[in-house]
């Protein structure tokens, strides 16, 4: 008679693991510094579709 049962995987099942409360809120902090370096990363195109729109005025 086994009273203990080996652990064993499965071949192609992942564990589920339940988000702690520090790695929410270190996702939170990544998504919002992405969403920011978007917003960033547009503005460097504005600026650099106007500077290139004043260059061709000015040639």
């Amino acid at each position: 008679m086994k009273l203990f049962k080996k652990f064993t995987r499965k071949a192609g099942r992942h564990h589920t693991h339940t988000p702690t409360r520090r790695e929410r809120a270190a996702a939170e902090r990544t998504a919002r510094a992405e969403a920011e370096l978007r917003e960033t990363e547009a503005k460097i195109y504005e600026l650099a579709e106007h500077a290139r729109r004043q260059i061709r005025r000015s040639a």
